[in-house]
């Protein structure tokens, strides 16, 4: 299971993809306005209605270093192909930052812009929320809202 902090700066989750377990990837280098995380905008219409829009550079090469110092296990190749199967949910994804879970959003319209090199690819995701909002949440109390979890009604937060 990825860490964040320790093997990882970003999970991405979907039922569909990786038998459900969030996947971890490396964000861009330091510097970047989304080193290490994630940048959120928001938009409020006049109706009410809220898009949130999450953005996350994630790095993808051989060879790379974990946040704790380790060698990252997999390839760029592998990376990229996880990535994509991701990209291609428009509902269900579950984004993992340091400020906590953003549930409920798709690859909506713009999915990404990716920069491939000879040594290394960026890919910058979109992710939109895919209908009701929902602010991040810890994780671990993601994980015990689920139809068999141990959370009430009232306390979990249902995907």
């Amino acid at each position: 299971m990825a860490t964040l902090g320790e093997d990882c700066h970003v999970t991405i989750a979907h039922a569909e993809v990786n038998d459900g377990a969030p996947s971890g990837f490396i964000a861009a280098r330091e510097g970047s306005i989304r080193a290490g995380g994630a940048q959120v905008r928001r938009e409020v219409y006049s109706d009410g209605t809220l898009k949130l829009t999450l953005y996350v550079d994630i790095l993808l090469a051989d060879a790379l270093v974990n946040p704790d110092g380790s060698p990252r296990s997999g390839s760029r190749a592998a990376d990229y192909a996880l990535l994509s199967s991701y990209l291609e949910r428009r509902s269900g994804l579950e984004v993992g930052t340091p400020v906590g879970v953003f549930a409920n959003l798709g690859a909506l319209g713009h999915a990404s812009n990716e920069i491939h090199l000879p040594d290394r690819s960026l890919v910058r995701c979109q992710f939109n929320n895919a209908g009701t909002y929902w602010p991040p949440v810890d994780p671990a109390t993601l994980a015990l809202s689920t139809w068999d979890g141990t959370l009430s009604w009232a306390a979990s937060y249902w995907r």
